[in-house]
């Protein structure tokens, strides 16, 4: 879910690595370290005369009293290297490891824990954040000092977490990852800490140590609350509260994702403890009556269909239901960052891997369009394509909700930059998934949306392949008939594209 740099993936396992300083531990290591011929050479020494002294005798019989000296020799030239070898093993883990399944702390030796300590989330009960009194005293270069994450685990210890051991950056990652992995423990007071991070970031910009987006900072939290908004757009009214039980006391609402207009969007949590997306919509009480019967019918024939989906590059939609006079789509939750994201905090990508995305995209158009009968995505943008840890793009957030809205309320929702103009008029077809495609790629290779309803040309903006600029131009005719008539014609066209550029 956030850019989190430190993500890495193993097939479908993701940690998070958070860079964890002590001093103390630091200190000891490099003292080890130093002290090798101490604690390394010596020993070894001393095993080798021991063993030498062993076989001589052996071979000439000497006195046997002496034997026990030479075993003692080494047994302490194994034991001792080997000791001191696991003690920087430990030692060198500096990291908070985190993933889906549990959080590693390294060791703390003001605390007394000499290894390192792993806590499955299932185990924590609570999450709280312990302010110091002297929090409003602190200089802007310290502003977590003293400061504390406490983790209540089940039948153990608490675990605390200093956070003056972790930079602000770090910290806003951990606040992330505990929403994200920690799944209903209980929270307490993590929002103040929320404010107290913001709160220093800008002052660091306000001080040119952060220059981002004009003095407008945005911190890696709200980030990735912007992501999540942008990803599953809200289309007002009264959102539904967190801890609310649905779906027939299968489904909990976690948190608000996003809200606005006549939709919302939650993180919800079945009774596996699986994190899911809860799209909602609502048809306004003032709507006419013919129009919100043909918008709820709209939309219950559109989510039949895309349950019946099963694609790896397609998010799964599990269920849609009807409760208190509101209609919602289940969606699975998607870890990963979306395109927009990857690009506002990138740039813009080159083309050679924008030629590998286009492709994953393409194959995910073409496999819609081949249904019975096709099914139209019609909200396809780099907002809704997120890129997993491992590579791989996945299509999420389908329109049938928006244009449920659209027809209850006579309003048009939607990017309008990726809106193709038979899709303004209300007549989405197959090409409006090519249009918006093409859309896409031009943002990619520029970093910059494309003007509404208008056919974009990348090669006006950048340096790039005449193929590839020709191929952008084809998926943003404005003419359906003109315009690129398939996905499987733009497959075609990509990988004729990267076969002549791997031949240059």
């Amino acid at each position: 879910m956030a850019n989190i740099e430190a993500l890495q993936s193993s097939g479908d396992s993701q940690t998070i690595s958070l860079q964890y300083s002590d001093r103390a531990r630091q200190s000891l290591l490099t003292t080890l370290r130093m002290s090798i011929v101490v604690w390394g050479l010596i020993p070894v020494t001393a095993c080798v005369l021991g063993l030498f002294g062993l076989l001589n005798s052996e071979i000439f019989s000497h006195d046997s009293s002496n034997r026990i000296r030479d075993i003692f020799l080494i047994m302490s030239g194994l034991v001792i290297p080997t000791l001191f070898l696991l003690a920087i093993r430990n030692l060198s883990k500096s990291s908070l490891l985190l993933d889906k399944n549990g959080m590693e702390v390294p060791c703390d030796l003001l605390s007394t824990t000499f290894r390192p300590q792993y806590i499955p989330w299932n185990t924590v009960n609570k999450i709280a954040f312990h302010s110091s009194e002297k929090s409003q005293k602190k200089s802007s270069d310290s502003p977590l000092k003293n400061e504390l994450i406490v983790l209540y685990i089940k039948q153990q210890k608490p675990v605390v977490i200093k956070l003056d051991r972790i930079d602000i950056a770090a910290c806003e990652k951990l606040l992330v990852c505990f929403d994200v992995f920690a799944g209903t423990a209980e929270r307490e007071s993590l929002e103040e800490l929320s404010g107290l991070i913001r709160v220093h970031l800008r002052q660091q910009a306000n001080q040119n140590l952060v220059a981002l987006a004009k003095g407008d900072v945005l911190s890696h939290t709200e980030l990735w609350e912007d992501e999540l908004k942008r990803r599953f757009r809200a289309a007002a009214f009264m959102p539904l509260e967190p801890g609310m039980i649905m779906r027939n006391g299968s489904l909990t609402v976690l948190r608000q994702l996003a809200l606005g207009g006549l939709s919302a969007v939650y993180l919800g949590q079945l009774e596996n403890n699986s994190l899911v997306v809860l799209k909602e919509s609502v048809v306004p009480d003032d709507a006419k009556v013919e129009l919100k019967d043909k918008a709820r019918e709209m939309f219950a024939r559109e989510a039949s269909l895309l349950i019946k989906l099963q694609h790896p590059n397609i998010v799964p939609v599990l269920d849609y239901f009807v409760e208190n006079s509101r209609s919602y789509l289940l969606l699975d939750y998607i870890s990963g960052q979306d395109l927009r994201q990857y690009v506002k905090q990138s740039g813009r990508v080159r083309e050679g891997l924008v030629l590998q995305w286009a492709e994953q995209i393409a194959i995910i158009i073409d496999y819609l369009h081949k249904q019975e009968p096709p099914v139209i995505h019609r909200d396809l943008t780099p907002d809704n394509l997120v890129l997993r840890p491992d590579g791989t793009i996945v299509a999420i957030d389908f329109g049938a909700a928006n244009e449920f809205i659209g027809n209850a309320t006579g309003t048009f929702v939607g990017k309008q930059s990726y809106i193709a103009p038979e899709q303004f008029r209300g007549k989405a077809c197959l090409q409006s998934d090519i249009y918006a495609f093409g859309g896409t790629l031009y943002y990619l290779l520029t970093g910059e949306d494309p003007e509404a309803l208008s056919q974009s040309e990348p090669g006006e903006k950048i340096e790039l392949s005449a193929q590839l600029n020709d191929l952008v131009k084809r998926c943003t005719d404005l003419e359906v008939e003109t315009r690129m008539s398939s996905a499987t014609e733009i497959i075609a066209s990509l990988q004729n594209i990267s076969n002549s550029q791997e031949k240059a």
